[in-house]
């Protein structure tokens, strides 16, 4: 993902306009949009939704949920287990999720 202040310029950059004529679209100031694109300053919310309707675009968020590469493994691991096996396991795997907490 690119920092903030490279989508700032390129969403101003795509439409055309100079940074003055971006801020005022955008309702803010031209030093306001030159510290976005320079990432000393980070929009809100609200007024990186403004700079992309000034550019006339929109802004959409995604999340990926990825698990954790050891767990994935070890369900796999889990999975290979028999239903015995499995619950046999289960006291040694408490343990570790307790030293896991107390190590928080």
């Amino acid at each position: 993902m690119e920092n903030l202040g490279v989508l700032v310029r390129k969403m101003r950059v795509a439409a055309g306009l100079s940074q003055r004529a971006f801020a005022e679209r955008a309702e803010t100031s031209q030093p306001a949009i030159a510290r976005y694109e320079r990432g000393t300053a980070t929009p809100s919310w609200r007024t990186l939704q403004r700079l992309a309707a000034a550019a006339g675009q929109r802004i959409e968020v995604s999340a990926l949920a990825r698990p954790e590469p050891h767990d994935v493994e070890l369900a796999e691991m889990l999975l290979g287990l028999t239903p015995l096996q499995r619950l046999r396991a289960l006291p040694r795997y408490a343990r570790l999720q307790e030293l896991a907490r107390a190590a928080r």
